[in-house]
């Protein structure tokens, strides 16, 4: 048992001594309905290089992303790829992809690679605000088109 808490002891005392939180999650909404809300994991590689995953809506459809993160102090630089699933074609008439269209922001069936740019402060009690700029290009079946946009978000790192 001894040894156990002096394991416990050193692993808690190479965390604290870290300058930086090994992972995150984030909360993020933008304009102009790119990602609103998206929900994110990060995990910190080392103080300035980040992989996660996230999750989010285009308007109201869902879209999921991968993304790396170079931090240089407070200033971040992202570069994501994603898709936006089809919806069920089971039950498709006119109205309904007139729906979906909607609620996807024509980005439905969708991949997509977005590079940002930002600033990322990171309290000491691991609060998390960022507020990130960029665009995205979105392609599609009939084409693409790039969607430029602002996030603004919040989170906790851990």
């Amino acid at each position: 048992m001894k040894r156990v808490i002096v394991i416990l002891m050193i692993l808690t005392a190479l965390a604290a001594a870290e300058d930086f939180k090994r992972h995150a999650f984030t909360v993020s909404g933008g304009i102009p309905g790119f990602l609103i809300p998206e929900l994110a994991y990060e995990y910190s590689i080392d103080a300035s290089n980040k992989i996660g995953i996230s999750a989010g809506s285009i308007v109201l459809w869902p879209e999921y992303r991968l993304s790396y993160t170079r931090m240089m102090r407070s200033f971040e630089l992202m570069g994501s790829i994603g898709h936006v699933p089809t919806a069920d074609s089971s039950d498709s008439n006119f109205l309904s992809d007139i729906f979906e269209e909607i609620l996807s922001g024509g980005t439905e069936g969708c991949t997509f690679v977005s590079a940002t740019g930002g600033y990322r402060f990171t309290a000491d009690m691991g609060f998390i605000f960022r507020a990130a700029a960029g665009g995205a290009v979105f392609v599609g079946d009939d084409g693409s088109a790039v969607v430029p946009f602002v996030q603004l978000g919040i989170g906790f790192g851990f």
